[in-house]
């Protein structure tokens, strides 16, 4: 909750994201209906089981492939870790070293 209101409601990190992902919000406890990325009907809680979702927020990234490239669980610190954490994606930094790793030559 605090990420929504801290974070999230923020014109520029919305612009940045948009510009840059596809951005699902998903609740990992519900039941609508969705189709993973290899085609087959599943509901949101289920999907959130098969990528090993079990803390609250948790970002997962995904290539046009559909395999699971970053994830970051729980809150960033503010706004600029979460951009940062955006940028870290699309420079392909996950491909080298871990996030903190990343944090600390930023």
């Amino acid at each position: 909750a605090r990420m929504k209101s801290t974070v999230l409601n923020q014109a520029d990190v919305h612009d940045a994201y948009r510009s840059q992902f596809l951005v699902y919000s998903i609740d990992v406890n519900g039941d609508t209906p969705l189709t993973d990325f290899q085609g087959k009907e599943t509901t949101e809680k289920a999907f959130s089981l098969v990528n090993r979702v079990r803390a609250t927020p948790t970002l997962l990234f995904f290539n046009l492939d559909g395999k699971l490239v970053a994830r970051f669980t729980g809150p960033t610190k503010n706004k600029d870790e979460f951009l940062l954490l955006g940028r870290y994606v699309t420079e392909g930094a996950y491909a080298s070293q871990p996030f903190t790793q990343y944090k600390q030559g930023k």
